[in-house]
């Protein structure tokens, strides 16, 4: 009974159920749209505050493409008549609001420090999520969008490693 109530409260209504072989392409969607949210807010409060102004683009970059991101998956998410999940269950893709007062707090080399860290661990989650709807979804626009942000996250992740190591 309790597994009944916990899977029923992740479950999308049953008049907009997707389709049997759209439920990956689904749950990707309904999962990425919070874990780019927290991307976003991430980005935002830090952008202005990056000691290194090659971070403070990069986390612009992050921003402007995840509210893009956002926004098509949000538009994809419309026309299916679903909304997008409130909350992601992926280990790597919690964002307490501890975090985001930590990240707050921080200045200079310790935020930048804190910031490739965070964004580091949360590309790697998101192109978990994303490896998966590539591989294994059944919507092709859905599955290159999936493809085109791995790309690009792990673009921005050697950055970030790029930038730790140094």
């Amino acid at each position: 009974m309790v597994i009944a109530v916990l899977a029923a409260g992740c479950a999308t209504p049953a008049a907009n159920q997707p389709m049997v072989n759209e439920q990956i392409d689904v749950w990707f969607m309904q999962h990425m749209v919070p874990h780019l949210l927290q991307d976003t807010s991430i980005a935002y409060l830090t952008r202005g505050r990056l000691a290194d102004p090659e971070l403070a683009r990069l986390a612009g970059s992050i921003h402007r493409n995840g509210q893009r991101h956002v926004a098509e998956l949000q538009g994809w998410l419309a026309e299916r008549g679903l909304a997008p999940h409130g909350h992601s269950h992926q280990r790597g893709d919690t964002l307490r609001r501890s975090d985001l007062e930590r990240l707050s707090r921080l200045h200079g080399a310790a935020l930048d420090l804190a910031f490739v860290k965070v964004m580091t661990a949360r590309h790697r989650a998101g192109g978990k999520l994303a490896a998966t709807e590539a591989r294994d979804g059944r919507v092709p626009d859905i599955r290159q969008f999936a493809r085109q942000l791995l790309a690009e996250q792990q673009a921005q992740l050697g950055k970030l490693q790029t930038w730790q190591r140094a």
